[in-house]
């Protein structure tokens, strides 16, 4: 019974939908010169991932020490999904997802999943996904947190093509070391805590549009909707990521470390304070003849 029931298990796992995915094998070579300068654009990861999954414990650790090394140009979110918001939620459906760990580059260009012995499948996505062509489009993403983990997110995208460009605009809101642990109780790292922005886009070509000319996208996020009142802006990053509306591949990241939002009044001189407090009583005095 017990050997029926982990076959279950096994075959339960390995039934993922993969007719779309470009699957990296295990031995797939990679050139040995290929630097962040033949990268074409920053590239975007996403990891989906499980608090209670075992061998997420390696996936984890390989994508966070990748990304540390400094040595690709990749920006990556953890989508930790028994902790998701309804938006991580749908975005993990739209990926396919039905077992963890499952890795997908530039929105599922290549696709890793389970756990690897080593780093190399994942450089070699990143490295793969990172030379292909890609339409030239850039995206500045900026942000500012407010009280209450409200943030005010502005990003500017700008088409440098000829012809008009349909993509979709996806904004991540992501803790740097997260309130999440996995399940060797290992904090996740750029775990995200929502989707701020998912929106469809069209960007007129430069025969229209004069190149240079820019188009801005904001939204304000009440962090405290979803529990998260209590995020801080040296912990939190914005990532924004362009995606092709017919391949849904992604073809730009970028990233925003949100400012605080100064405050509006001035503050008040203690040495001020202390000589009205001395004038107090003979301004009572006076008040009262």
């Amino acid at each position: 019974m017990k050997k029926i029931l982990l076959v279950s298990i096994v075959a339960a796992i390995l039934i993922v939908p993969v007719a779309s995915a470009n699957i990296v094998e295990e031995n797939e070579p990679i050139a040995s010169n290929v630097s962040m300068e033949d990268f074409t654009h920053t590239v975007f990861v996403e990891y989906a991932t499980l608090t209670t999954c075992g061998p997420c414990i390696t996936a984890s650790s390989q994508l966070y020490s990748i990304y540390n090394a400094g040595d690709l140009d990749f920006n990556y979110v953890s989508l930790v999904s028994d902790e998701a918001t309804s938006n991580i939620r749908n975005r993990l459906q739209d990926l396919g997802v039905v077992a963890v760990p499952r890795v997908f580059f530039d929105g599922g260009y290549k696709d890793i999943l389970g756990a690897k012995l080593d780093e190399q499948p994942y450089r070699t996505a990143i490295t793969q996904s990172g030379e292909r062509t890609v339409p030239d489009i850039d995206i500045t993403p900026s942000a500012t947190l407010k009280s209450s983990g409200t943030i005010k997110i502005e990003v500017t995208v700008v088409n440098n093509e000829v012809e008009e460009y349909n993509g979709i605009l996806r904004v991540f809101v992501v803790e740097k070391e997260s309130r999440w642990n996995d399940n060797g109780g290992n904090p996740y790292h750029y775990a995200t805590l929502d989707i701020a922005i998912d929106r469809s886009l069209a960007l007129l070509g430069s025969n229209v549009k004069p190149l240079g000319d820019t188009y801005t996208f904001s939204k304000t996020w009440l962090g405290a909707l979803y529990g998260f009142s209590d995020i801080t802006a040296d912990n939190i990053i914005i990532i924004a990521a362009l995606y092709d509306t017919d391949t849904e591949y992604a073809v730009q990241s970028a990233t925003a470390e949100p400012t605080r939002e100064i405050s509006r009044f001035r503050s008040i001189n203690p040495l001020l304070i202390q000589r009205l407090a001395n004038w107090f009583p003979i301004l009572s005095k006076l008040l009262s003849l």
